[in-house]
């Protein structure tokens, strides 16, 4: 058995008489996240402890692992986000650790059992990025066929299949990208103001995940974008702090589409819009609700080709959790107001 094996077992062991009482904490806590849907966080909840008691309780960590990977492609193939699931693997560990604090023998029990945890997470949330990213290749390789004829589509999907296959190579890149996401979704989680996490968001990427600009933008009742941006200092910038206008330019090509757009070199993109000096590429993932555009997320960088699959994957997770962050936004003000 190994190291990591053992420790999950000893976890679970432990958390084993209070299995009731967790059941209860993680479905509340995972309804929390996602209100109206409390009866599929209940099923999801279930579901999902008694496959990790099953494997986990004799720590048969490896057997879990390729379960869930099955399952993650089934929801992939079935054409699921993921999201949902993501919610309840990133809220699991907070729902144990009071248990944890009460039956650990010691310090030393209660680390090493929120290591494992944390281990067990990661390496969780990494299946569902994983099944996301070989059914979009999948997928990929289905459109190409149907596509051959349209010139500039067949010219999007070469591009799209090299950042596949750059991505194949950065294994490490996927992990890091992972421990980026989390962090961001958990600092924007508690904003309620919808100008407030516009600008949040837009800050808190730029920072965590380095990109020398980003802007998050929303379509207003006359159609007209507006948002917030956020840039490396001393860049110049053609506008003022406050983004706003008609959608045009490679973000509004994404929201025509309703999908993520990479310009590897906008020298060459007849619809790129100059508005960052020094830009060479560029990536807009559309925010969509009930499969509607009404907005997206723009990252712009010096470099050539600087956005790859793997930044497409990681941006379409951001948008769907800003979605979700901006309703719940909407549903704050107008408790309040009301």
């Amino acid at each position: 058995m190994s190291r990591s094996g053992d420790a999950l077992q000893k976890v679970f062991v432990l958390l084993a008489p209070q299995r009731g009482a967790l059941l209860e904490a993680w479905s509340a806590a995972v309804a929390a996240e996602a209100p109206g849907r409390e009866a599929e966080a209940r099923r999801l909840c279930e579901h999902s402890l008694a496959q990790l008691f099953e494997h986990l309780e004799r720590g048969d960590a490896e057997a879990l692992m390729s379960r869930e990977s099955g399952n993650a492609a089934a929801v992939a193939l079935a054409g699921g986000s993921g999201r949902f699931a993501a919610q309840a693997i990133r809220s699991f560990d907070r729902c144990c650790l009071p248990i944890l604090l009460a039956v650990c023998p010691s310090r030393e029990a209660l680390a090493e059992a929120l290591l494992a945890l944390d281990e067990l997470g990661d390496r969780r949330l990494e299946a569902l990025l994983v099944a996301q990213e070989e059914e979009s290749a999948r997928r990929l390789a289905e459109a190409q066929d149907q596509a051959a004829r349209a010139g500039e589509r067949a010219q999007e999907l070469a591009r799209v299949n090299e950042s596949l296959r750059r991505s194949e190579r950065r294994s490490q890149h996927r992990a890091e990208q992972i421990a980026l996401l989390s962090t961001v979704i958990h600092r924007i989680a508690g904003v309620m103001e919808p100008e407030k996490l516009m600008e949040e968001t837009a800050r808190l990427v730029q920072a965590r995940m380095g990109h020398t600009f980003v802007a998050v933008v929303v379509l207003d009742d006359e159609g007209v974008l507006i948002g917030r941006f956020a840039s490396r200092s001393g860049l110049a910038r053609h506008s003022a702090g406050r983004a706003q206008g008609p959608p045009g330019g490679i973000i509004g090509r994404a929201l025509r589409r309703k999908a993520p757009q990479v310009v590897p070199d906008v020298d060459k993109d007849r619809d790129y819009h100059a508005d960052v000096d020094g830009t060479r590429s560029e990536m807009v993932i559309p925010l969509l609700e009930n499969g509607e555009a009404v907005g997206a997320l723009d990252f712009q960088s010096p470099e050539p080709a600087a956005f790859d699959l793997e930044d497409v994957v990681a941006g379409e997770i951001l948008a769907e959790f800003l979605m979700v962050a901006f309703r719940n936004a909407r549903l704050f003000s107008a408790r309040r107001d009301g």
